[in-house]
């Protein structure tokens, strides 16, 4: 058994995940057996399972987000996880492209790591950045996670670090995520939900726009609704004092308790002109409504637990969407008011500072039409590849956002 090492490469670190097909977790079989492998790898899994150097430390982690039983106050957020089930050093690589043998260390329970994840099946970390020395230490060498300060990093401090309340940016957040989990349940039967629409404009102005045209030349209230047009009633060129009344009824109306914000500053909105997400009733799809409710709970579903199956879902969900007429770039910001810390908005402002400001491009398709879903997880990431540039000091300017977990674990 090859046991040489590589001093130029001594500092690597592996972390790596060990479910088969996302359930069947092989992580007793690897420690029994002295190995780790990955099942059917892409290209570039095995040429990073090919780079793993004898007596570089590696790790078995399990990525996901969790709500409740956290050691500090996440104020109701979702919070990146990563459980580091077991620790080694890689004794042998094959060059196979798809295991390699480890010394594994006796398991001590599942240490969680919080905030600063990957949910590739391989991570590979370097040391020299702040948080990749942080979670080496907290992996290899039982140090602890010093939670405050990742807390308080520019990326995470507006959700979760020690800031006084009315000190706090985007208050906005917790209403509009409140909202979009609460119009989950509507998915399958919207008839209260537009029913309760109509009592509400029959006493609040603001909502007379929601009129359909039907197939025999008469005229009357909507009688189908998607997500994002419920969302658009209160995202639309009102006054801050309409907006919060229509909110307020809203919220009432689907049971959330949150209260509206004091603000809506920076939040993209509707032209009045064009406040559906889809056509009048006279020359719509008979499945675009569908199609709009499928890609919000697709992208529920996406952000809860980014797993393969859930990102292929939201994609074909995604781009069956850009179908239906009516629908562009304002999907991402329907996608953006439900989920605000996930999905980016590209409307023009938005596109014109990522340009200007960042020097990103966002892709187009068509004749300046929305980039497809296929694109979008790379306009994320490449937004993502920027910013983490910029907080290391490579590239001036712009707001900081470190490296986030997508993909498989």
């Amino acid at each position: 058994m090859t046991t040489q090492t590589h001093p130029s490469t001594l500092t690597t670190t592996w972390f790596v995940g060990a479910s088969f097909g996302q359930t069947d977790d092989q992580t007793s079989r690897f420690l029994k057996d002295g190995i780790w492998e990955i099942l059917t790898p892409t290209e570039k899994e095995r040429a990073l399972v090919r780079a793993m150097q004898p007596g570089e430390r590696i790790a078995i982690k399990a990525a996901y987000v969790r709500k409740n039983g956290l050691p500090f106050d996440n104020r109701g957020h979702s919070v990146s996880v990563m459980g580091i089930k077991a620790v080694g050093t890689i004794v042998h690589n094959p060059q196979d492209g798809e295991r390699v043998q480890v010394q594994w260390q006796p398991a001590e329970g599942v240490r969680e790591w919080y905030f600063y994840t990957y949910r590739a099946t391989i991570w590979r970390v370097l040391p020299g950045d702040w948080m990749n020395d942080a979670l080496i230490a907290f992996a290899f060498e039982q140090q602890p996670q010093d939670i405050e300060r990742f807390r308080n990093e520019p990326y995470w401090r507006e959700r979760f670090g020690t800031i006084a309340p009315d000190k706090l940016r985007f208050p906005w957040t917790p209403f509009y995520e409140a909202v979009a989990e609460k119009l989950l349940d509507y998915a399958n039967d919207r008839t209260p939900l537009i029913e309760g629409i109509h009592e509400i404009a029959a006493r609040v102005p603001g909502l007379g726009y929601l009129q359909d045209k039907f197939a025999d030349g008469s005229a009357g209230p909507l009688k189908d609704i998607c997500p994002f047009t419920v969302m658009g009633t209160f995202n639309r060129g009102l006054t801050d004092a309409n907006r919060k009344v229509i909110a307020g009824e809203l919220a009432k109306l689907i049971g959330v308790t949150v209260a509206v914000p004091p603000s809506f500053e920076g939040i993209p909105i509707l032209n009045n002109q064009r406040s559906w997400f889809f056509r009048y009733a006279d020359k719509r799809g008979e499945g675009d409504i569908d199609a709009l409710w499928r890609v919000f709970v697709a992208g529920h579903a996406l952000v809860e637990d980014d797993q393969p199956e859930a990102r292929e879902a939201f994609i074909q969900a995604y781009d069956a969407a850009t179908e239906v007429w009516g629908v562009a770039w304002n999907l991402s910001a329907g996608l953006y008011w439900a989920h605000p810390w996930d999905f980016p908005t590209l409307d023009s402002q938005s596109r014109n500072y990522l340009n200007k400001r960042l020097g990103f491009n966002v892709p187009v398709s068509g004749q300046q039409g929305p980039c497809d879903a296929a694109q979008l997880p790379r306009v994320v990431a490449g937004i993502l590849e920027v910013r983490g540039a910029q907080r290391r000091g490579d590239v001036a300017g712009g707001c900081t956002r470190p490296r986030r977990g997508t993909g498989r674990r």
